[in-house]
């Protein structure tokens, strides 16, 4: 009788939608990643995270040969892509900073750091990069990837979030990172406008740009303001249309070309 009305598709998806929401949190799922490191699935939507940078390897292409030892990741969500980096090169004895405002993410996080094998090297900062003359941003907390703080719907799932200085991103031992990250979902012209410090102090910048951000213009934009701030870009994405909402986002790799450590 079971196997009869699980041939009907929308039965079995109203089945793993209660699944992920009803029971998700209960099976806390964790996933060998290489060199004792383990990925915590602890979000219905964690797993959507953990296939892009673990299964579909998007950011393979868009490391850097070079020695990294640390790593500033702007975006952090889950903590994944330091995890994955961590785990692509354990010799290097990265050091990672993982700024990420979204409170749906904290649990994971708090979990990831309080690994005895990670926490020695991660450090979390809950906060997001926009106008540091506001003490406080407007962020939409949405799930499936996608927190931000512009919103193009209805959505009224948002707070206020402290917003970072660079005094907060950079600690008193550390003033330069070898590697940027950048995933915030547009946020990208904050990061060149209010920020320049912590491009001018690091080598190199993998980021995840999105044409509705706020400097206008799209990719090229993008492009131009890296020229000014002395980045040369090494390896570009074709631009994807993006999901949930008008426009495109894409995938690059910079180096700093004034870059002196």
């Amino acid at each position: 009788m079971i196997s009869f009305f699980l041939k009907f598709k929308f039965i079995r998806n109203r089945l793993k939608f209660h699944f992920l929401h009803s029971y998700f949190n209960e099976l806390q799922l964790t996933i060998p990643v290489g060199y004792g490191y383990n990925a915590r699935l602890l979000e219905p939507d964690s797993y959507d995270s953990f296939s892009e940078i673990f299964i579909q390897q998007e950011y393979t292409d868009f490391i850097p040969s070079e020695h990294i030892s640390s790593v500033l990741d702007l975006g952090a969500n889950f903590g994944y892509f330091s995890l994955w980096l961590q785990s692509k090169r354990p010799k290097d004895k990265i050091i990672s900073t993982l700024i990420e405002p979204s409170k749906h993410c904290r649990r994971s996080l708090d979990k990831l750091l309080s690994d005895k094998k990670i926490y020695p090297s991660f450090n979390y900062v809950c906060g997001v990069i926009g106008d540091p003359r506001e003490q406080t941003m407007k962020f939409f907390d949405r799930t499936f990837m996608a927190g931000s703080l512009f919103d193009s719907s209805d959505n009224e799932n948002f707070y206020h979030i402290k917003t970072l200085t660079s005094s907060d991103i950079f600690s008193s031992d550390r003033s330069s990172y070898d590697l940027v990250k950048c995933d915030i979902e547009g946020g990208e012209w904050e990061l060149f406008i209010h920020y320049p410090s912590i491009l001018e102090n690091s080598k190199f910048l993998v980021m995840e740009w999105h044409s509705w951000h706020s400097g206008g213009g799209g990719f090229p934009q993008i492009e131009n303001k890296l020229t000014d701030l002395g980045f040369q870009i090494i390896k570009t994405s074709p631009p994807q249309k993006a999901i949930g909402r008008d426009g495109e986002v894409g995938l690059f790799l910079a180096k700093n070309l004034n870059f002196q450590n």
